[in-house]
């Protein structure tokens, strides 16, 4: 199969959801190889270092929930960041039953090197190049973050109420 880029005219007609849908899709990808080539992480192990940069020190329960995963798996992406310097674990000296965790400097060096990375803004198109253009997409985003962000959107998840036999593109949310 060939990339879509191999076909821009099929993509104006594809409905905006589906274009976000996939434009989301591909720059994850892309932020994945990123993290795996310059820095030897996963999305998750990034977003357990945001974590505990944010916390200082946590127990393995409340980074699990803030992470939205089990704490079962969390051990998994732990073990990694620990046998990669990352993490360390510690047992509460209140509870011993209780495993916290904590960056060690190596894992601070690359969570502020990767808040630097993300603080540059560098220009992902030609289109968010330009400061106008920027502005809209922005705005555009943060309103389908905020909309979609409290729960189910009925737009995504409810059939389309139009009664014509004509599908036109767009004419459905996704």
């Amino acid at each position: 199969m060939e990339p879509l880029a191999a076909y821009p005219d099929v993509l104006r007609t594809v409905p905006l959801g589906r274009l976000l849908s996939v434009a989301g899709h591909l720059v994850d990808q892309h932020w994945g190889r990123y993290l795996a080539e310059h820095h030897g992480l996963t999305p998750a192990g990034m977003r357990v270092l945001f974590t505990l940069n944010h916390l200082d020190d946590a127990t393995h329960r409340d980074v699990a929930d803030r992470c939205f995963v089990r704490p079962a798996t969390l051990t998994g992406i732990v073990d990694t960041l620990e046998r990669d310097g990352f993490v360390e674990r510690r047992r509460d000296d209140a509870d011993r039953r209780t495993v916290r965790l904590a960056l060690t400097d190596k894992g601070r060096e690359h969570t502020r090197s990767l808040v630097d990375r993300m603080r540059t803004d560098t220009p992902l198109t030609s289109v968010d190049a330009d400061p106008a253009r920027r502005a809209v997409i922005r705005d555009f985003l943060i309103e389908v973050i905020t909309t979609m962000s409290d729960g189910e959107d009925k737009r995504l998840t409810t059939q389309h109420q139009d009664t014509t036999d004509d599908p036109r593109p767009g004419s459905h949310p996704c």
